[in-house]
């Protein structure tokens, strides 16, 4: 009787955890052919003019205008793509730097080590997200260096994770024994170490994605992003500083922020998915 419940309680999460992974992969992928399709779905150019101010959604315009008659749809279309790109680059700066250092850290150890340790020990009592605030208003970056920031500020948790990873994997026994064989560092690393770590490097760069997608877009709503792009946050902001919220205009608000909190609960639920499937001991923690 108790191995049936417990089989029947194993089924119901395998297949809640399948349906979920689904519905992040599906929304995660409808957002990406949105951002690469953009001129091709949106209906109007972003910075047009298309319509009155402040119309309601309709047939002519499927999200509204905001105050200055543009089409809400097509600029939430446009924005995808700047909000996946930062991101997704800053995800990528990050995974190569904390991949390569994570590595050389984990791998060499002794001094070499204990220096980057104490290093990101430093790094890591600075706030990120405030110290690229002052960045951006000092710099005024355009989204790929603004990426590229993000990246290079953000790694350090990612390189701690790489590290203590890299460091088990070079005190196991077929380490040892390549090593014996007279075999090079870098073969080592390049065939043998980083192949066992790109799992953990992959679901690294799904959570750095959504931490820094989230950055951009807070950016954008303090008006630190380049105006002329165009981004959720960028949306956001507008709609509030124009007096969107005060006067209840939901198409304005509704849209970008809601696009905001579905991706980044694909993310999560796509990542943690992931992380289940390369390390077994977690299933079950997270759904």
């Amino acid at each position: 009787m108790e191995s049936s419940e417990k089989n029947s309680k194993m089924t119901r999460r395998i297949n809640f955890r399948k349906i979920t992974l689904i519905i992040s992969l599906s929304i995660l992928s409808i957002s990406f052919l949105a951002a690469f399709f953009a001129p091709w779905i949106a209906f109007y150019p972003p910075d047009e003019f298309s319509g009155s101010p402040l119309e309601r959604p309709g047939a002519t315009h499927l999200l509204g205008t905001n105050d200055l008659g543009q089409d809400l749809f097509s600029r939430l279309v446009y924005g995808t793509r700047a909000t996946l790109i930062i991101g997704f680059l800053g995800a990528l700066v990050s995974g190569v730097i904390a991949t390569g250092i994570g590595m050389l850290a984990g791998y060499y150890g002794g001094f070499l080590d204990e220096c980057i340790c104490r290093f990101i020990d430093v790094i890591m009592t600075v706030p990120t997200f405030p110290l690229l605030l002052v960045l951006s208003i000092f710099l005024n970056p355009g989204i790929y260096t603004l990426s590229f920031l993000m990246g290079v500020l953000g790694g350090t948790h990612g390189i701690r994770v790489i590290r203590s990873q890299v460091l088990s994997l070079s005190e196991s026994n077929f380490i040892y024994g390549t090593r014996a064989l007279g075999v090079g560092d870098f073969y080592i690393i390049l065939v043998h170490v980083f192949p066992n770590i790109l799992p953990l490097v992959l679901v690294q760069l799904v959570f750095s994605a959504q931490k820094y997608m989230l950055m951009g877009v807070g950016l954008g709503f303090l008006g630190i992003v380049d105006p002329s792009v165009i981004d959720w946050g960028q949306m956001i902001n507008r709609a509030y500083s124009s007096g969107g919220f005060a006067l209840g205009l939901w198409w304005w608000l509704l849209p970008p922020g809601l696009s905001v909190t579905v991706l980044s609960v694909s993310f999560a639920l796509f990542g943690y998915s992931f992380e289940e499937k390369i390390n077994p001991r977690l299933e079950g923690v997270f759904l």
